[in-house]
């Protein structure tokens, strides 16, 4: 029998398996740039919990239902009249 593929099948195996001399320090790092991206997405729910909390606000002397020439629009419109943004397109077709 010629055991010599088997012997290199091995090796080639044992080889790929053990861990390089940075394995270690890179699993630190990963490690602490998980904790780093854990903790920002709580600093970011925590954000965007409270904005879901505070009541949206119209800025000063804007009226929402009001188109921009700061008349009611006379066209069909969808969505909530006094929502605090109101988009506006002019389209020309031709």
């Amino acid at each position: 029998m010629n055991w010599l593929p088997i012997v290199l099948a091995v090796g080639a195996l044992v080889w790929a398996s053990w861990p390089g001399p940075t394995a270690s320090g890179s699993r630190t790092q990963t490690t602490r740039r998980l904790v780093d991206i854990d903790q920002k997405l709580v600093q970011l729910q925590t954000q965007v919990a409270n904005v879901a909390k505070a009541k949206p606000r119209a800025p000063a002397g804007s009226r929402p239902e009001q188109g921009l020439s700061g008349q009611r629009p006379t066209a069909p419109t969808k969505g909530n009249p006094t929502a605090p943004i109101v988009i506006a397109e002019f389209s020309d077709y031709q």
